[in-house]
């Protein structure tokens, strides 16, 4: 065989801890297939979309956990993405690219989200449900965000600073709206 089995193989399937996190949007983005390579679509009939997403954080313990967004095409679908755009310090730029009423989901609109999302860094915080099946995004920021509540809830990773120069490094200047 090409590939020999292990007694003990990691997969590398990482379950969110709840709490705030530094995640990474990622590449790949795109409409939601099934197995089959069909798109998916939600009991409403809305059409899904994935946008990739991870923690991002060598001194977290759930480093590298998946925390994609599923998104629909709905109102609040498109409000997700503003609040994306927004913490990653996009949606000014944005805007002023695409002026008017417009929806995220237009073709060059929704084309042009997927490829300026790409290596921007924001902060996410997760919620596993009562039943702990699933673990959920409850609210999104920019890195900045220092989020702090009665209980004192600790931050999940970095300050930020060191990741907001990663993020201009690795992405660029964000003037590529054109």
């Amino acid at each position: 065989m090409k590939v020999q089995g292990q007694e003990h193989a990691e997969w590398g399937f990482k379950k969110p801890l709840d709490g705030w996190h530094l995640v990474e949007i990622g590449e790949g983005h795109g409409m939601l297939k099934n197995k089959e390579g069909e798109l998916v679509k939600n009991d409403k009939g809305e059409q899904l979309w994935k946008f990739n997403a991870k923690i991002n954080d060598d001194t977290a313990e759930d480093n590298e956990a998946d925390v994609s967004q599923i998104v629909t095409e709905s109102a609040f679908g498109e409000r997700k993405i503003a609040d994306i755009l927004a913490a990653i310090g996009e949606f000014k730029k944005f805007e002023e690219k695409f002026p008017g009423d417009r929806s995220f989901f237009e073709e060059a609109i929704i084309n042009r989200v997927i490829i300026q999302i790409q290596h921007k860094f924001c902060k996410m915080r997760t919620e596993t449900t009562k039943d702990g099946k699933y673990t959920n995004v409850m609210e999104i920021a920019s890195v900045k965000y220092n989020p702090t509540d009665s209980k004192k809830e600790k931050v999940a990773g970095k300050t930020g600073k060191e990741k907001v120069a990663e993020t201009k490094t690795v992405a660029g200047a964000s003037d590529a709206w054109d």
